[in-house]
């Protein structure tokens, strides 16, 4: 594990990057990766964020610019936040090997490197983007403030999650006096939503179940939904906190259909259960309130895991 200052040393000796994001990418590893590379450039580097074929158009505007379509054969590699192997980005996958550099928030980050900084008691990996650009003296401008207010701002709920901490607002109000208009990106990514989100939001709530008297929600979205409500990746964002938000759910659990006939498990829980262990039975990992994990089997599989995991901690009855 590296620390921050060896992290900046670390940049300042190279010259050529690509910055790396992971599967179904967000706002954090997104406004991550446009924010190091605005910041790289600016010190005189050569850098470019790897083309992910799942970007959707709603993080166009951050990324204008800045991708790639192939890794130079000079460039040092650079992830953020990706706390895994199976999370890199499909473009990225052939690239695991040349890896040399990690940025995460992660405590669970799992992947194979010595260069490795995480930082887990952040609660986004936009924070730690920051300070590494604040000390490698980057100026922020306002592409580099919005890029990361969209980083931290989605990381935390519109800093309502409980990971949100004093620092969060700190770099957030450095963030607004560098120039960041937050009003169009809080009014875009937590106060606007689609007919077809809206529509999905009401089939899921016909189809919820509930365990352990209404403690435990799943939710479950098949990809023929998709195509059916028509909706976009965009018009799913941020879905995976559907069920949590009822009143009385302490674990809330969303099933998706994702490539080579998994089932993504996106699971959110109260102070009183860890999501990070829970997910970690299965294989995968996150955060003490936010985690998942893939399982085979599809929506099916993953249904059927998740409910065993939690028969085995007595949280459900056995099945």
């Amino acid at each position: 594990m590296m620390t921050r200052s060896e992290l900046c040393a670390f940049l300042r000796a190279h010259d050529t990057y690509v910055i790396l994001t992971h599967r179904r990418p967000d706002g954090d590893t997104i406004g991550c990766a446009a924010a190091l590379c605005m910041g790289l450039r600016q010190m005189g580097k050569r850098a470019a964020v790897l083309q992910n074929r799942q970007f959707t158009p709603r993080f166009a505007p951050y990324l204008d610019g800045l991708v790639c379509a192939e890794v130079p054969e000079a460039a040092t590699l650079v992830s953020v936040d990706i706390a895994s192997e199976g999370l890199l980005s499909f473009d990225a996958e052939p690239y695991l090997p040349r890896i040399a550099l990690a940025v995460d928030h992660h405590g669970s980050n799992s992947l194979p490197l010595e260069n490795k900084l995480v930082e887990a008691d952040k609660a986004a990996c936009g924070e730690i983007i920051y300070e590494i650009l604040a000390e490698l003296g980057v100026h922020i401008t306002k592409p580099i403030a919005e890029a990361l207010y969209v980083a931290i701002s989605t990381d935390t709920g519109c800093f309502k999650y409980s990971n949100t901490s004093a620092n969060t607002f700190r770099v957030a109000a450095r963030l607004v006096e560098a120039g960041a208009d937050v009003f169009p990106i809080n009014k875009l990514f937590f106060d606007t939503k689609s007919f077809a989100r809206l529509k999905l939001e009401a089939r899921l709530v016909d189809n919820m179940e509930f365990f352990a008297g209404g403690r435990v929600a799943i939710c479950c979205l098949p990809n023929a939904w998709l195509e059916e409500l028509q909706l976009t990746e965009d018009d799913v964002d941020a879905i995976s906190g559907f069920a949590r938000a009822i009143e009385g759910v302490q674990i809330g659990v969303m099933i998706r259909e994702v490539e080579n006939g998994l089932g993504k498990l996106s699971v959110r829980t109260g102070p009183e259960y860890s999501a990070s262990d829970i997910c970690q039975a299965l294989g995968g990992g996150g955060h003490a309130a936010a985690a998942g994990a893939s399982v085979p089997g599809g929506i099916t599989g993953a249904r059927r895991a998740i409910l065993a995991v939690l028969s085995e901690r007595g949280i459900v009855p056995e099945r």
